[in-house]
């Protein structure tokens, strides 16, 4: 079966669909290959060039990308790669994979790292003031 006619099929009633009440005028979805998380067949899982990133682990992500027409089976078409190092190292690797594969979705792709970097950053410690003069003698 074709990408398209999968797309027509499965579009009104797919799982990720974001379903508002009220007039809306923009369909969401929670697919997670789509990074711009708008519900349409070039942002959908269906389409055979698909980019999705997502965290792995404590410190870098993991981009998976399709590498092949739909009609091999699918773990076969499947390709994840592991993205670790700083925020810089990341954000090249990503780019990298995206720019030769799906140019349009490279800056999507490069903010969604962006964020799932920010989100493994520890915190400071928050360190006490040690009390000084009179204070201290009293404590």
């Amino acid at each position: 079966m074709s990408a398209d006619l999968a797309w027509l099929l499965t579009r009104t009633t797919s799982s990720f669909l974001v379903k508002r009440k009220g007039n809306t005028s923009i369909q969401l979805t929670r697919d997670p290959a789509s990074l711009n998380n708008i519900h349409s067949f070039k942002n959908s899982s269906v389409n055979n060039k698909t980019v999705s990133v997502a965290s792995a682990g404590a410190a870098g992500v993991t981009v998976t990308y399709k590498k092949g027409p739909a009609t091999k089976p699918a773990a076969s078409t499947v390709t994840k790669k592991l993205v670790f190092g700083g925020r810089r190292a990341a954000a090249k690797g990503v780019a990298k994979i995206t720019k030769g594969y799906r140019g349009d979705l490279s800056s999507v792709a490069l903010a969604r790292v962006s964020r799932i970097l920010d989100t493994q950053v520890q915190g400071k410690k928050v360190h006490t003031k040690k009390a000084r003069g009179k204070k201290a003698i009293i404590a």
